[in-house]
């Protein structure tokens, strides 16, 4: 599969299905506004994460109309998917020096402006790359285990008119914008234990500059990230 620098919006698609295939695939904090959602600690774990060899698996989901306040309304938000269901992203534990597999499965089909312009080339990702699906390139079809997928694309950069939110650790270098309606897989490792913050680098709250509300509250569009 051949890296690419461009990619076509897609649109509504079941990526919650999408993403459980792809887990079978070789991948400064702001505080404003009062939220609904509480900061509290998230293990994130997975069946699959109990062997040390094994890259340690992450899923997040970006979720639109979560109810911010009586005012706001609706915002979008990260979610740590858990074994339990989902859960906050406001902070969340991942093991240190291990590579780490995360899966982003993103409903937001409406794009934001970057707040800083670059912030659409990946980063700090195993070979600077990230592995797209969405609804325009993606071909399933029943295998002998289940469904099978064909398609998606490895990309270095996304179009900015067609980024949705971006995850972003500015200690790690790592960047990752999220495209419109689409499941997203990258490894990267964190390297030594730490807290690390995370953001979403588009301007995807609300208020003039659209940073205010879901864009800098913690379990929203930030959050800490903590490496043990």
């Amino acid at each position: 599969m051949s890296t690419r620098t461009t990619l076509i919006g897609g649109l509504t698609v079941a990526v919650l299905a999408v993403a459980l295939i792809l887990s079978g695939f070789g991948a400064a904090l702001a505080v404003g506004g009062v939220g609904s959602k509480a900061a509290s600690t998230t293990t994130a774990t997975t069946a699959g994460n109990s062997t040390s060899a094994a890259p340690y698996v992450l899923t997040l989901v970006l979720t639109t109309n979560s109810v911010f306040n009586s005012t706001v309304q609706s915002q979008p938000a990260f979610f740590v998917l858990g074994p339990n269901g989902l859960q906050s992203a406001a902070n969340f534990t991942l093991p240190a020096n291990r590579l780490i597999k995360m899966v982003i499965i993103n409903y937001d089909d409406g794009n934001a402006s970057l707040v800083i312009p670059g912030d659409n080339v990946v980063s700090g990702t195993t070979g600077n790359s990230i592995f797209v699906a969405s609804n325009d390139n993606v071909n399933a079809s029943q295998g002998p285990s289940g469904i099978a997928l064909k398609g998606g694309e490895n990309l270095t950069s996304v179009p900015s008119s067609e980024i949705a939110h971006t995850f972003t650790v500015p200690a790690l270098n790592l960047n990752i914008p999220i495209p419109l309606s689409s499941t997203v897989v990258a490894y990267f490792r964190v390297g030594q234990a730490g807290t690390y913050f995370w953001f979403c680098e588009t301007r995807c709250g609300f208020g003039p500059a659209g940073t205010l509300g879901a864009m800098s509250t913690p379990g929203w569009m930030t959050g800490s990230m903590v490496a043990s």
